[in-house]
Order: structure tokens, then C-alpha cells, then sequence
């Protein structure tokens, strides 16, 4: 077989700090997104998540994590930067059903101001901490941007009790990316890419009241891949300009392994090949599986965009990468998630074989069962969308029981642009974007789910030490909610609230807090009323 050498490319954008004066009310209040409060399309499936005044800076690259699901409390965080002169950031927050949606226009005004690609930690799960967590790389401690910052809520989830921004870098490290998750022992691990492809390090506690430790995880001659906690570990991944890929693990923040070399099978699809966005993610089981694009070489130097492209995943060192676009010629931006059995890609790839600078895409996702050595066929997320949408992530982590996954996109409402064509040729972000996040659900005809004929709760373990969880069935569709009250009748806490289609639900309830005693567990719908009781004895 011909040797095939694989070439890398590394895109420098030149960024300028041109705004305009103020946000366009009338633009954020076009009938579609609203400013102060949620829009609910006719596909149920998508919902709007900010407004309109934002632009394609606030999330133009898929190694931000924007997104982020907590499994344990079912919760979902989406940062992005606002439109406004001094860049401010937006938070919306709601649980697993969109039942609740929390919109912040200017919960941080002077606090991050400049922030660059901000991020989402959902942190929340139940025994450190209270509420999750944002991180972006902003304006310190001058002029130069390049700092890594992070902030806690400590008034719990939909509190917007915000703690001030703490500088976990610290200081100036020139970081153009700043992405946190929660360790196994509570502790948050930022990892920030600088300009020169640096990769630093920074843990703090779960409060961000105390540094662990800092430092270097791989120099400047290393390019970031990407970087996950599951399983009780954490990997961050990189590689050098011979594309060799390499990565580091830990546990706690601070001890590091020594660097290790991941075998990359290189599918080398064509003559030439241009190895162009790349993301990691861990399984439940902490087991590594990447996924990039391979774009055509040949066709990106003497073509026209997009380009000829697949997108494959690595489901291990060693092991054959499997293509995930199959069927499909122009691929392009792929993200990945993971989550019970599942492992979900998605990604660009445009509605026709038209090739232009406007380039209308379509969200396509694919999933594996077997660890991502085989793959169902592309699905269309976005089939009959009229506008031009791009810039997509996925949450890291899907839901199980039921197994769906969680994504978040935007559309370019000023002018009919291609979202990543316009991020890369508009240097001041003057287009407004509106974004979408929504779900999808997996699998249903594999799963052959029946309908539950009669509404049930079950708690177990009860009597609960500190974990327990509540399932329950729900024959009809309808409105929901599952709340916790104190023996005396007050309510200590909502499980879950809002509409759901008849299925089983299962929630994770942290009764490590909650004082001993007996509680009463409510499940509510439209006509019926089921009571348990909880026995907590720490």
C-alpha cells in the first residue's frame, strides 16, 4: 500500500477589538429570540438558548465546551459571550426536560469583560459543591488579553448567586482557551491552550478558594487534541507537527503521568490528507476515544470550500479509526460525546453538492454501541432548516434512561452567511448570531421501549445513607414533577418539573446533606398524585 503522508494545518486568526456601541434591541427582539425569556420552536426538539446579541466569537470552535449536562442532577449550562461593547457573558441553565430556563443578559457586566471562548463546567454532583461553574479566558491584567478565570455558583443551580471571578491562571498566561471539569475528589482542572500552543494546567478547589497546583502539561512544540474527566481520570491529549499523538493522565489535579504515545491507525482516505479539528472524550469506563476530520488535501489547496472530507473516530490505540460520515462526500467540524453505551459524533456536512462561500450545512449525527469500532448511518438533525446554521457542539455527556444527547448551534441573522466561513473572514464580529440547543433522543426502534401502563415511584436504597435514586414510570404524557418535603411539609427540593412524554425516568437524589429523618417523595401529573417516603440515617 502507498505511503501517505497526513499534513496538519494551523489556522492563526488575526482578532480585532472593534464592537458596536450598544446592542441592537431590535434585532434581539425579532419573534424568534426574545430578549428576556425562551422561544420554543415547532420542532420540540430545539429550543433557543440566548439571544440575538451574540455573535459567532462566542463559540466558534468545538474545543470550547460550551455545553455542559450533569448527569447526576440532570441539570444543563450553556456560556456564551455577549454582543454588548464590553463583551459580557450569558448564561442559560435548565434541567434534562427544558423545564426551566434561566436567562442572565448581564449577570457579569465589568467582570469578564473581553472574555474570549468561554466555557461550561457542570460541576454539581451533589457531594462538593452547589451550583456549576463558567471559565473563559479575558482581559488581564491589562491590555493583553490571555488570562484564565473561573467562577462558582454558589447559590446552586437557577440561583444566580454568582461568586466574583477568581483569576485560577494565575495571571497573564496568553491562554486563547480555558476549559475546567470536576475531578473525582471535588476539585475543578482547568486546562488553558495559550497562542503558541503551550498547554498549562491550573486545579483549584471546588469553590475556587484554593490553588491545588499549576504548571505545564505539554510545551509550545505540542497542538492541543482534547481534554476529559470520566471514569476517575483525566486525559488531556496532544500532538507534535509529525503527527504524533501523545497524552497525559491524572487523577487529582496534581500528580501527572509521564507522557505516553497514542498508536493513531491514520485512515489516509486520499492522496493527501489535512488532519483539520480534532476532540477527545472518555467513557464512563475512563476509556479514551477520539475523533477528527480528514479533509482532501488536493481539493483544499486547488478546490473550493467546503472540501472533500470524512470524519473518524479512534476507538482505542492501536485499533483501525472508523468512518462515521459514511455516505456522505463533504464532512467537516466534528464533536463527540459519550454516555452509557453510547458514543455520539456530530457534525457539518452541507445540504447539497453546492460549493461556495455561503455554504448551507446540515447537523448530521452518528452512534456507536460497541465503543466506536462500528457505527449506525448519518442521521440529519436540521433536514428543512431555511437558514444557515453552523458552529455545533455537543455536551460531553449524554442522558441515559432514556439515551439522548444534548447540542447547541447558531445561525447568522444579519447576513446569509456561512456561521464558520463568516467567524473566519469577519475579524470584528459584527453579524449577530442567534443559537438553538435542543436534544435528540437514541435508539428508540433498538430499545423497543413499551409504554408503562400504570404510574409508579420507587426509591432505592431507602433507608439512604447518601445516594439514592428516584425512578418512576409514566404511562401518559404530560406535566411532571417529582419534589422532596421536609415531615413538617416544606419543600426541600424539585427532582424534576416540566413536561414529559410517558416513558421511565430516573433522577439521582444527594442525601448526604439532608439531616436525618423521614421525608416524603411526591410524584405529581395532571391527574394523578403518588407519595413515598425517605428515610435518610447518615
Amino acid at each position: 500500500m502507498k505511503k501517505v503522508t497526513t499534513l496538519i494545518f494551523v489556522a492563526l486568526i488575526a482578532w480585532a477589538t472593534t464592537m458596536p456601541a450598544k446592542i441592537d434591541k431590535a434585532k434581539m427582539d425579532d419573534g424568534v429570540s426574545n430578549y428576556n425569556g425562551p422561544y420554543i420552536p415547532a420542532d420540540s426538539r430545539f429550543y433557543t438558548a440566548v439571544d440575538s446579541s451574540v455573535n459567532g466569537y462566542t463559540m466558534w470552535t468545538q474545543q470550547q465546551e460550551c455545553l455542559s449536562y450533569n448527569p447526576p442532577t440532570g441539570n444543563l449550562q450553556f456560556v456564551c459571550r455577549h454582543f454588548a461593547t464590553g463583551n459580557n457573558l450569558d448564561v442559560c441553565q435548565t434541567d434534562s426536560a427544558f423545564a426551566l430556563l434561566v436567562y442572565d443578559p448581564m449577570v457579569y457586566p465589568g467582570t469578564f469583560g473581553g472574555a474570549r471562548y468561554p466555557s461550561s463546567v457542570g460541576s454539581d454532583d451533589g457531594s462538593y459543591s452547589f451550583g456549576p461553574h463558567i471559565s473563559a479566558p479575558y482581559l488581564f491584567p491589562g491590555p493583553a488579553w490571555g488570562g484564565m478565570v473561573g467562577q462558582f455558583e454558589s447559590g446552586s443551580w437557577f440561583s444566580q448567586y454568582w461568586d466574583p471571578a477568581v483569576d485560577v491562571g494565575p495571571g497573564n498566561l496568553n491562554t486563547h482557551k480555558n476549559i475546567g471539569k470536576q475531578l473525582p475528589n471535588g476539585d475543578i482542572l482547568f486546562i488553558g491552550v495559550t497562542a503558541d500552543d503551550q498547554i498549562r494546567y491550573s486545579t483549584w478547589s471546588y469553590d475556587l478558594s484554593t490553588m491545588r497546583a499549576n504548571g505545564v502539561v505539554a510545551p509550545a512544540t505540542a497542538y492541543y487534541w482534547g481534554f476529559d474527566i470520566n471514569g476517575g481520570i483525566a486525559y488531556v491529549f496532544y500532538y507534535d507537527d509529525n503527527l504524533n499523538v501523545y497524552y497525559k493522565t491524572t487523577t487529582d489535579g496534581i500528580n501527572w503521568s509521564a507522557q505516553q504515545s497514542y498508536n493513531m491507525v491514520w485512515p489516509n482516505p486520499y492522496p493527501q490528507n489535512l488532519i483539520f479539528w480534532t476532540q477527545a472524550v472518555l467513557t464512563d469506563a475512563g476509556e479514551p476515544k477520539l475523533i477528527f476530520d480528514n479533509l482532501d488535501y488536493d481539493n483544499y489547496q486547488t478546490g473550493t470550500y467546503p472540501y472533500l472530507g470524512k470524519i473518524y473516530v479512534s476507538p482505542g490505540s492501536g485499533q483501525p479509526c472508523s468512518e462515521v460520515s459514511t455516505g456522505l462526500a463533504r464532512n467537516f467540524y466534528p464533536t463527540i460525546a459519550a454516555g452509557g453505551n453510547y458514543l455520539v459524533a456530530l457534525w457539518h456536512s452541507p445540504v447539497t453538492n453546492d460549493i461556495d462561500s455561503l455554504t448551507f450545512w446540515n447537523l448530521f449525527y452518528n452512534w456507536s454501541t460497541d465503543g466506536g469500532v462500528t457505527w449506525d448511518t448519518p442521521h440529519n438533525l436540521t433536514a428543512g432548516f431555511t437558514y444557515r446554521h453552523g458552529l455545533a457542539q455537543l455536551s460531553k455527556r449524554l442522558a441515559t434512561g432514556p439515551d439522548r444527547f444534548f447540542f447547541v448551534f447558531g445561525q447568522d441573522m444579519d447576513v446569509d452567511h456561512d456561521p464558520i466561513w463568516h467567524v473566519w473572514r469577519d475579524a470584528s464580529g459584527t453579524d449577530h448570531m442567534r443559537w438553538y440547543w435542543g436534544w435528540e433522543q437514541l435508539g428508540i426502534e433498538e430499545q423497543k421501549i413499551e409504554t408503562p401502563k400504570r404510574l409508579s415511584l420507587d426509591i432505592t436504597p431507602n433507608p439512604v445513607n447518601n445516594r439514592s435514586t428516584i425512578s418512576y414510570t409514566l404511562p401518559v404524557s404530560g406535566e411532571v414533577s417529582v419534589k422532596v418535603y421536609s415531615a413538617d411539609g416544606r419543600l426541600i427540593r424539585t427532582i424534576e418539573q416540566g413536561y414529559k412524554s410517558a416513558g421511565v425516568y430516573t433522577n439521582n437524589l444527594n442525601a448526604g446533606e439532608l439531616p436525618n429523618g423521614a421525608y416524603l417523595v411526591v410524584l405529581k401529573t395532571t391527574n394523578q398524585k403518588i407519595t413515598g417516603k425517605l428515610v435518610v440515617a447518615h
